[in-house]
């Protein structure tokens, strides 16, 4: 399948890790230009070899504090600078402050899964969306998650959260509809690599899959009833989505043969949302 995506340009935050990393790859397998964006070097800077080693038409790492707003105008302006265009935003940050029922929960923690998982795809969104639309072409893609759609256990702020992006996704694709620009959403469940080049590379540091730092390990160590209590079954024999089927989606939505998709939440859940 021709996805049209060769010598286009697109920006995926959170690209050092699972489901950000997986979409990164997946567009650099359709000769795209990839930004990888995110805050560990090392991470991003393996992310571009592989990147480039797929045949991406070119790749580099670019830092960034997706919360913030001066960080997110430098960052664009970098790469209309180096490329002239941007044609394909991936808004694939995502992250918990914690993990706990929400009667435990204080107002830092909330305002921190909200800025993550909702302001940074407000402001990265406004930063690109007058050049899409410039363009006359272009997609936005946000990550939600099936916590926005059907609720996650001690992550009431979290499915809150992506709840708002997948409202955002559909009334922002409302507005620029006719100006060219889709824009949509995935709802991945439960996503995590079984790579075995990802597991010998090493986990990026500022994943919540670390085994050291991250917080599900922490979780596991210190509160494993939290974890049981968050896991869902799914219709199939697997219990997890795998980053590179959320690469998929991501180069379907963009690709030329999604022209008529726009304002829609994909959900990859292995039928959880129907158990």
């Amino acid at each position: 399948m021709n996805t049209g995506l060769a010598g286009k340009v697109a920006v995926v935050t959170g690209a050092t890790a699972n489901v950000g990393r997986g979409i990164a790859l997946a567009f650099a397998a359709e000769g795209a230009g990839v930004v990888v964006v995110g805050r560990d070097e090392a991470s991003g800077e393996r992310v571009v070899r592989r990147a480039l080693d797929r045949g991406a038409a070119a790749a580099f790492w670019r830092p960034t504090d997706v919360t913030d707003h001066n960080d997110v105008v430098a960052l664009v302006t970098d790469v209309l600078e180096r490329f002239g265009r941007i044609d394909v935003l991936v808004n694939g940050v995502g992250g918990n402050a914690d993990v706990m029922p929400f009667v435990d929960s204080n107002p830092d923690e909330w305002l921190r899964d909200i800025e993550v998982n909702l302001l940074s795809t407000l402001a990265m969104t406004h930063a690109v969306l007058p050049h899409l639309l410039a363009q006359g072409s272009g997609c936005v893609i946000n990550i939600g998650s099936t916590a926005g759609l059907i609720g996650d256990r001690s992550m009431a702020v979290y499915s809150a959260a992506k709840g708002g992006v997948h409202a955002f996704t559909k009334v922002l694709a409302l507005e620029v509809g006719r100006s060219g620009v889709t824009v949509n959403a995935i709802a991945p469940y439960r996503t995590r690599s079984d790579d075995p080049a990802e597991a010998a590379e090493g986990v990026s540091a500022s994943s919540r899959y670390h085994p050291e730092r991250g917080l599900f390990a922490r979780l596991a160590t210190e509160r494993p009833d939290v974890i049981g209590s968050m896991l869902r079954e799914t219709a199939l024999v697997r219990d997890r989505a795998r980053p590179e089927e959320i690469g998929a989606a991501a180069v379907y939505l963009a690709s030329e043969q999604a022209a008529f998709v726009t304002g829609q939440v994909l959900v990859i859940d292995g039928g959880v949302s129907v158990v």
